[in-house]
């Protein structure tokens, strides 16, 4: 049998994990087991449905009833932050639509988003020299991720060899602390 100091602890920790995104209400709705490139290629197969993109904000323009916004998509953490580190992992580039007034300039390219969108359709537009097909969506909840969430000087602990070496050989050490 638990303790109660345990079943607390767990119930805690229980509370802390998840998206930092997502209603924990909405969260049934979302769909967490489609990747994106299956999104890309099919998109009319789940047009309607709703599910959690991030990525690099590469441009923003307004439009006569709303915001396109062209993202290169990034694989998501856990907390659905995107991972500014894999930029090779990309599936592609996707436009998210805002219907509601947003100012481009808030977005500038290198802004860091995640976003709830439901899949709409595809877009065919030119990409340098040829016809590039994105996947577009429209969004429902947006997250703009201030760079001190995403990377942080000295988030990655440093291994250090302890000057106590006999009695304590290695231990974790990160220098901004």
């Amino acid at each position: 049998m638990l303790s109660p100091v345990c079943a607390l602890m767990a119930l805690l920790l229980a509370g802390c994990v998840g998206s930092q995104i997502v209603p924990k209400d909405m969260e049934p709705q979302i769909m967490r087991d489609v990747p994106f490139d299956a999104i890309k290629t099919d998109p009319d197969r789940y047009k309607g449905r709703l599910c959690v993109l991030g990525g690099k904000v590469l441009g923003a323009k307004r439009l006569k009833s709303a915001t396109q916004i062209e993202v290169l998509q990034l694989p998501l953490d856990r907390w659905d932050v995107p991972r500014t580190h894999e930029l090779s992992d990309s599936a592609g580039r996707f436009l998210a639509y805002h219907a509601e007034f947003l100012d481009p300039a808030t977005l500038p390219a290198g802004t860091i988003v995640s976003m709830i969108v439901e899949v709409q359709g595809v877009k065919k537009m030119p990409l340098d020299e040829e016809e590039y097909t994105y996947p577009t969506f429209n969004i429902r909840t947006l997250k703009v991720w201030r760079e001190s969430t995403y990377t942080r000087p000295g988030s990655q602990p440093y291994f250090y060899r302890n000057p106590y070496y006999p009695f304590y050989p290695y231990y974790w050490w990160d220098p901004w602390y």
